[in-house]
């Protein structure tokens, strides 16, 4: 992600490395699936985000994986993280209206 970010954030002219860039002042948000370290990542990206000249819109969500989907490898979000997707949706359609 970092190189992903690296890159789509630098500027599109060359020889104005403070340019436009291909994701400069775009509507995001963060979503994550892990076990832990959300937190610490969010923290990051909080600051990440302004610095890359992007509009960071609604409350990050952070879900975990639930035990079973290590055998069947199904994914079940909680109620809390469908209502924070929801939420970031929401933040996002507000933003671009």
């Amino acid at each position: 992600m970092k190189n992903l970010l690296d890159w789509l954030s630098r500027s599109l002219d060359l020889s104005d490395p403070r340019g436009a860039s291909a994701i400069n002042e775009k509507i995001v948000t963060v979503s994550s699936v892990a076990n832990a370290g959300q937190e610490p990542m969010f923290a990051i990206y909080k600051d990440l985000l302004p610095f890359i000249r992007t509009n960071a819109v609604g409350e990050f969500t952070s879900a975990q994986v639930n035990d079973s989907a290590w055998v069947d490898g199904q994914f079940i979000a909680s109620s809390e993280t469908l209502s924070g997707l929801k939420a970031q949706a929401d933040a996002l359609l507000s933003a671009i209206n």
